[in-house]
């Protein structure tokens, strides 16, 4: 498994094995070291044809990736499904400690990023995130003459980086974390010699500490203290306004931070097609009545959906995090392969915190009446929708962004008109679902607000261009697999 060597060093591991076997077989008296030298001939030969067999990795001249590790076994050949182990983990403490959406995404892209760069230098035909995602520079990067566990390298890196985004809340369920580290490296080094684990932890330690580093300059710490003052609705109705007594602006500031792929914040932002108005007869209006008219006639169907996209904080793992969970199913119904899961795993979370901080960006720029103020104030005093109103302004729609990106980035990886089936809250009593299309999904993840009675048409319709935004510029911009170079993600044949 871990003697994936160039040729130069064949000669000299075939030397290391025959004297192993034969210190071996003298120390437990097996047989005498008086043998002939037709029998070393042939140990020497079979142990040189076992290598040959199995060290028949690429050479550096027939790989894309220039970071590739050819004396270790490629990442392809190791299983990815450990991987969903840590994200069940993470989705635990973000529902036990009651992350919001934007808290969530960011801790998911980051243990996204973790989980590829940590196996990319034992994938000839991926390219590393470094140099493509904003101010990722400088990792630390594993010998290539030295053999390295790529699995072995991407627990412990995970083990870390998860570590510290989790460090300030002071989880009761830290402990957790720990015994999986623990289960894990422990059956690894059951089947990986010790040098090799050895040196394959210090490396994930090590790179670990840079993503850790780099996370540290997007912006998170500096907006958990600036303050907020929420424009006065004073000659301004249009302005939102919490819809709640004990409610404060839920992070104001999120779309000043550093974005991973896209440009900036700005560039998936997106403006209203038409104006606030009280008219009956303007757009406005008749979009808060549909909203309005949906939630008087709503019908069980619609409550089911509304239910099951809700996502709420503290009972569930986010918005992000049930598409991160859906693409898990794949991982493990499928047995995917390291590298292939990385990636997935990095690229849709790394499109659904774009859209986040785009959508937050949008949000408190715009700053729009929630359709709760809306209709109490000119149609039904005292109206209540039928799921809790968010915190924060309408227009765009968080579910419908983070569906969006994410929706785009699993049909070009996995397949488009790809039905499938969804069970992510059968934990909180809600039946699975089954769906055509991630496309489909994220079409009634985005309308299940109108059914709560919380977001306008405007806001779901624009909110879901934005999240194909982010979703595209990460499939057209950013390279992986070098075999998907530049693939957009409507020109994608079903697989």
């Amino acid at each position: 498994m871990f003697c994936k060597r160039p040729k130069n060093h064949i000669f000299r591991l075939i030397l290391r094995l025959v004297f192993m076997t034969l210190l071996n077989f003298h120390l437990h008296q097996k047989i005498s070291l008086k043998m002939s030298t037709k029998q070393v001939f042939a140990l020497v030969l079979a142990g040189g044809m076992l290598l040959a067999a199995g060290c028949k990795g690429k050479e550096s001249s027939d790989v894309a990736n220039p970071l590739y590790n050819s004396v270790s076994q490629n990442s392809s050949d190791q299983s990815g499904t450990f991987l969903v182990d840590w994200w069940k983990q993470l989705f635990s403490f973000v529902a036990s400690e009651k992350l919001s959406p934007p808290d969530a995404s960011r801790m998911y892209a980051y243990i996204g990023t973790t989980m590829y760069e940590a196996q990319v230098c034992g994938a000839p035909d991926y390219m590393s995130l470094e140099g493509q995602l904003n101010e990722l520079k400088d990792l630390p990067r594993p010998n290539k003459d030295e053999v390295y566990d790529w699995t072995t390298v991407t627990i412990e890196s995970v083990y870390y980086v998860q570590d510290e985004m989790l460090g300030r809340y002071l989880p009761a369920g830290v402990a957790a974390i720990n015994k999986l580290h623990e289960k894990q490296i422990s059956e690894r080094a059951a089947t990986v010699p010790e040098d090799v684990m050895m040196r394959s932890k210090e490396y994930g330690r090590a790179l670990a500490d840079a993503i850790i580093a780099w996370s540290e300059t997007d912006g998170y710490e500096r907006t958990r203290y600036e303050q907020y003052k929420a424009p006065s609705r004073e000659g301004h109705p249009e302005y939102w306004e919490p819809t709640d007594f004990n409610q404060t602006a839920l992070e104001p500031f999120w779309g000043t931070h550093r974005t991973f792929a896209v440009p900036n914040n700005k560039m998936c932002d997106v403006d209203m097609k038409f104006a606030y108005d009280t008219d009956p007869n303007s757009d406005f209006y008749k979009e808060a009545m549909e909203v309005y008219t949906v939630d008087k006639n709503l019908t069980e169907d619609q409550r089911i959906v509304a239910q099951y996209w809700a996502d709420d904080p503290g009972e569930t793992a986010t918005p992000p995090g049930h598409w991160i969970n859906m693409s898990c199913n794949f991982v493990l119904a499928e047995n995917w392969n390291l590298e292939k899961a990385a990636e997935m795993y990095a690229l849709v979370a790394v499109s659904m915190q774009d859209a986040c901080i785009s959508l937050w960006h949008t949000k408190y720029r715009v700053n729009l009446v929630r359709p709760k103020t809306y209709i109490e104030e000119n149609i039904e005093p005292g109206w209540e929708p039928y799921v809790e109103t968010p915190p924060f302004p309408g227009y765009t729609s968080g579910h419908s962004g983070f569906s969006g990106a994410a929706a785009e980035v699993m049909t070009a990886l996995i397949g488009d008109n790809k039905p499938f089936t969804d069970s992510t809250h059968v934990k909180i009593g809600l039946e699975p679902k089954t769906f055509n299309s991630f496309r489909d999904a994220a079409q009634e993840a985005a309308y299940s607000r109108m059914y709560g009675g919380i977001h306008y048409t405007c806001e779901i319709m624009d909110g879901l261009e934005q999240g194909k935004c982010a979703g595209d510029y990460v499939l057209n911009k950013i390279v992986t697999d070098t075999h998907r170079k530049g693939m957009k993600s409507e020109e994608v044949a079903a697989k």
